[in-house]
């Protein structure tokens, strides 16, 4: 036997007395301790063990309590326009959606006569949902070289109608809604509060997200300002986002919806969920939807049967409803053109497919509620290609509802992008 082999054996040997010897004493001592009943965890009431309680802080309510303006003191109501240009570049200037005027307050939006107010609603509940909480800023961010207006030097349009949505619809950015980051619930109680402010003014909550369960509070509040029953839900996503299966999660990216139909808020024959492509929901849910009356589009029906083909079944399955809320998660979208999203499916819908469609939905029925949401910056690649992709899927629905407002054809496109059929 070598030096070497005998050497091992000895410090093998040693490593297990004294292990064997640490275990012994651990175990008299085990033994020895006071056999007592178990302290509660502090969140815990021995007498309501299944209520979370909240801790009495001040600091509790700081993360919500609005700051008075006082910058802005004696001004009139009003969008605020941060920008020093009138050509303002992207990469220059005090980012806000779209390089848009800023709103504070409810007056701000009724004295601008707001048709569209953008704003996040930071969420990120689930661990590959963390960084959605980034979202809204990195979107702000995004690196798009230009600016937004026909009339500007490099200014975006929508491209294939040439229209700019912002000389139509007046379109402002009214900031974040607050995040109490050890608390999803409370967190959404406050999204819903900000989303029922823009709509009791008429104005469209536009609200960038966030994982999806941001729903919970903005089609909530929505219904609040519109009424039980009366506001369609469809459900642009990978994912069915059905069910309570989340580990007892009161709140969580497949809650909305469920809920909203159980409590009565939504007819579940005003459902569409639309680019279903995982295995994560199986039959048992999808068959429930069925039979509350809404309708599960899944990728395979609409790789078979096109994308007009189904989008014909959706304005036939919504026929006798106007109103309507749009949940778009952008992994509906291939991961190979969204890779920036923490539950990534490997196929999905193409850009080229869903834009035209999503714009002319827009110009169709009339939107009251729209949130984009499960954008995780984190997974995004360093051209920001998901959040480049998250914008263009809110110019396409801007460009829809300036298209209705204008009482455009829905199925517009300028002359000069069809060319000669």
């Amino acid at each position: 036997m070598s030096s070497r082999t005998v050497l091992l054996a000895l410090v093998v040997a040693v490593l297990s007395l004294a292990l064997g010897a640490d275990a012994q004493v651990n175990e008299d001592e085990v033994e020895r301790a006071p056999k007592e009943d178990y302290v509660p965890m502090p969140h815990i009431d021995p007498d309501n063990p299944d209520v979370i309680k909240l801790r009495e802080d001040p600091a509790r309510d700081m993360w919500r309590q609005t700051v008075e303006p006082s910058q802005f003191t004696g001004r009139d109501a009003g969008p605020i326009n941060l920008q020093r240009y009138e050509a303002q570049l992207e990469a220059i200037g005090i980012k806000t959606f779209f390089q848009r005027p800023l709103c504070l307050t409810p007056e701000d939006l009724v004295a601008g006569k707001v048709d569209v107010a953008v704003f996040g609603t930071p969420t990120g509940a689930l661990p590959h949902s963390a960084g959605c909480v980034w979202a809204p800023a990195e979107i702000r961010y995004t690196r798009d070289y230009g600016t937004y207006g026909a009339s500007l030097p490099l200014g975006w349009v929508e491209y294939e109608t040439l229209i700019d949505p912002f000389t139509i619809i007046n379109t402002v950015d009214y900031g974040d809604a607050g995040m109490d980051p050890y608390s999803q619930s409370r967190t959404l109680e406050e999204i819903r509060r900000v989303t029922r402010e823009i709509a009791a003014t008429g104005a469209i909550p536009f609200a960038v997200g966030g994982d999806h369960a941001v729903p919970n509070a903005t089609y909530r509040a929505i219904v609040d300002v519109y009424g039980k029953k009366r506001v369609a839900f469809v459900h642009f996503d990978a994912h069915l986002d059905r069910g309570f299966g989340k580990f007892g999660a009161f709140y969580h990216s497949g809650s909305y919806m469920t809920m909203a139909v159980d409590e009565g808020l939504l007819d579940g024959n005003h459902v569409v969920q639309f680019g279903m492509s995982t295995p994560v929901f199986g039959e048992k849910d999808w068959k429930g939807v069925l039979e509350e009356g809404g309708a599960v589009y899944h990728l395979h029906e609409i790789r078979r049967d096109g994308v007009d083909a189904i989008f014909d079944k959706i304005y036939k399955k919504l026929e006798d409803v106007d109103l309507v809320y749009v949940s778009f998660d952008i992994d509906v979208f291939d991961n190979s053109y969204a890779p920036g999203v923490g539950s990534a499916p490997p196929t999905g819908m193409t850009p080229n497919e869903l834009f035209p469609k999503l714009r002319e939905f827009a110009a169709t029925k009339t939107i009251v509620g729209f949130d984009i949401v499960e954008y995780n910056p984190f997974y995004d690649n360093r051209g920001q290609q998901t959040a480049r992709l998250c914008r263009r899927v809110m110019l396409q629905f801007l460009t829809g509802i300036a298209m209705k407002k204008e009482g455009m054809d829905p199925g517009y496109v300028n002359p000069m992008i069809s060319g000669k059929p």
